[in-house]
């Protein structure tokens, strides 16, 4: 199964407002007279422009039967499905986890080997953590707190 990141008002927000200095920043050499600034600042700004719409565009979470593939643009990270621990919900601008291909604030931090963490916000949260349930049903799932 795909699964496509959710992807919240505030970082549509964020994503918009970056794109927008990017352009703006590109702007001013187009007034330039000198053609080697004009070629470094508008490759610069065009790469970095491709690498948010790669990122915005590709960022999901893939199952088969053993593992679990999330992408985000040219970042990857393959995890045994065996090796998942835990799933969290998390709610929060400020994720405790170091990998976070996500566009989300409401994800799932995931635990997985020994003390490995992973965040990821997959649109349907429940469908996904039932099919990663049923691969393996000793993962312990830590319920949203208005679950509680």
């Amino acid at each position: 199964m795909i699964y496509k990141s959710s992807i919240s008002k505030s970082n549509k927000i964020v994503f918009s407002f970056i794109f927008l200095i990017i352009i703006l920043a590109t702007i001013p050499v187009f007034y330039c007279n000198n053609l080697i600034p004009f070629i470094i600042v508008v490759s610069i700004n065009l790469v970095a422009l491709f690498f948010l719409v790669w990122i915005l565009v590709d960022t999901e979470y893939r199952t088969d039967k053993t593992n679990l593939y999330c992408k985000s643009g040219p970042f990857q990270k393959t995890i045994p499905i065996a090796s998942i621990k835990k799933i969290k919900h998390h709610n929060g601008f400020i994720i405790p986890v170091a990998f976070k291909p996500a566009l989300n604030h409401i994800g799932l931090i995931i635990n997985y080997n020994q003390h490995d963490q992973i965040y990821i916000s997959p649109e349907n949260e429940s469908e996904f953590i039932d099919i990663i349930i049923r691969t393996n049903s000793n993962i312990k799932v830590i319920p949203k707190k208005d679950e509680l």
